[in-house]
């Protein structure tokens, strides 16, 4: 009886081993090690809050393992796509990067916000540009919101939370990076005028070299 007993729980633990993980799963597990050990229970409840609330919200997501795509996050019309995270140095960039993506589904998706990408006169650059600002202005505010609600939501410590969840200088200063941001969106928009001119299809951002040529190598997030 003993023996059928041991037998069972060997075949039992090999087989939660053989339960593929996602690659939100994967990534939870590599950030896991650098909580201390009274805080890397926290985890794995970060990992679900964050895929919960993209089921909630029927966000679609999609993964680049590794990339040097020259965004760390992207929304298009088809998905938002997060680029190697694992190259990100806090599990706050992380969560900022995932939650600002989301905010820009929602923007376009749910509260109806003109996408100056698709939507705007691309010759009056000033007025798309303002569009852009402002809803990477709110998209900013709103990532960084959720990461502190998951901070006060587990009871992470401050002294802990401010190294553990810290966010990158980039992040922490980019309300004041306008003309920054402007620079990169007047190439971005001198790419798409250079597609149309060439007689390609042009619907989204995904169809932009940037973007597109990373489409086939997109996995699944969770």
């Amino acid at each position: 009886m003993k023996d059928l007993i041991r037998q069972i729980v060997r075949e039992s633990v090999k087989d939660d081993e053989q339960i593929p993980q996602s690659n939100l799963d994967r990534l939870m597990g590599q950030f896991k090690y650098q909580f201390p050990d009274n805080l890397q229970s926290k985890v794995p409840v970060i990992g679900k809050f964050v895929s919960d609330y993209i089921k909630k919200n029927n966000i679609k997501i999609k993964f680049l393992n590794s990339c040097y795509a020259g965004f760390a996050g992207v929304r298009t019309k088809d998905q938002v796509i997060i680029c190697a995270p694992s190259q990100m140095t806090t599990i706050g960039d992380f969560l900022y990067t995932v939650f600002h993506e989301i905010r820009h589904e929602y923007q376009i998706r749910d509260i109806k916000m003109p996408n100056p990408l698709t939507e705007f006169d691309l010759e009056d650059f000033e007025n798309l540009a303002d569009q852009y600002w402002e809803m990477e202005l709110d998209a900013d505010q709103f990532a960084k919101n959720m990461v502190a609600k998951i901070v006060i939501k587990l009871g992470i410590p401050i002294d802990v939370a401010s190294r553990l969840f810290s966010l990158s200088l980039y992040i922490q200063n980019y309300p004041s990076m306008s003309g920054m941001i402007r620079g990169h969106l007047s190439q971005i928009i001198n790419g798409i005028k250079q597609i149309k001119k060439s007689g390609a299809e042009y619907e989204d951002i995904q169809d932009h070299p940037m973007v597109k040529r990373h489409i086939d190598k997109l996995e699944d997030f969770i």
